[in-house]
């Protein structure tokens, strides 16, 4: 279990985040509230978050979400996790598919606290904004590395195990290639560093693009819908 040299990487404060989205976000939340009240019979207003999300293809977007200065200080304790052997990959997964990474909740739970917070007081707006649900619960928050030595490249796969999939890139610029693809779609070159990738996880079919040079660090939320989820497991025992 890795605790953090830099104590402000465990805050669990919106100095971490850029700072006019939070704003948005927080404005944002009252209104979302007011139409989950009123259970649908009223309509959803224009959230002042809709105004820093970007589309970028169908059901595919792009936001800010951390401070540039706060990726530098995360990618910083990373470098000391990767030299501690904390990057492995899932054995359940199949070779092709297995991307060297470090599941926060067991290894960082500071920092999964953290991001946790920034999941309730940032992402799940965004999310009210695009696809009108809840979902702020957490199937997983890793950190993921590709290079050239331990994994290049990924292939072909869906995010099977969450609603919605956000990627946060946290050191564009330090690496040659990367980038994503998602299949019928297009190509994306790497986001700005701290800037989200938002997409449903298990219609949107991608991949990682081939990384040239260095170490490609990202942050990657699963999330769920808690409330889809026991409707699901309900059929499924029903049956």
């Amino acid at each position: 279990m890795h605790k953090f040299d830099n104590y402000l990487l465990s805050m669990q404060s919106h100095w971490m985040v850029h700072q006019p989205v939070y704003e948005a976000a927080q404005a944002s939340l009252p209104m979302i509230a007011r139409y989950q009240a009123s259970r649908g019979t009223e309509d959803l207003e224009q959230l002042p978050i809709k105004s820093h999300i970007k589309k970028l293809f169908p059901d595919i977007y792009r936001a800010p979400l951390l401070r540039r200065q706060y990726c530098k200080m995360l990618v910083e304790e990373i470098k000391e996790m990767k030299e501690m052997g904390l990057f492995e990959v899932n054995d359940e997964e199949d070779q092709l598919r297995q991307i060297p990474e470090i599941v926060l909740k067991d290894k960082v739970p500071e920092l999964y606290r953290t991001m946790f917070f920034c999941v309730r007081s940032v992402l799940q707006p965004i999310f009210f904004q695009l696809y009108q649900r809840y979902c702020a619960d957490i199937a997983s928050i890793q950190l993921a590395n590709y290079n050239i030595r331990d994994k290049q490249q990924g292939a072909w796969h869906h995010d099977e195990s969450a609603d919605i999939s956000v990627v946060v890139p946290l050191n564009s610029g330090d690496y040659d290639g990367g980038g994503t693809e998602f299949h019928g779609a297009g190509k994306l070159k790497p986001l700005p560093t701290g800037h989200a990738l938002i997409f449903p996880s298990f219609t949107k079919l991608h991949r990682g693009l081939p990384v040239a040079r260095g170490d490609r660090y990202l942050l990657v939320f699963w999330l769920y819908d808690r409330d889809r989820l026991k409707e699901r497991t309900k059929l499924l025992l029903s049956n």
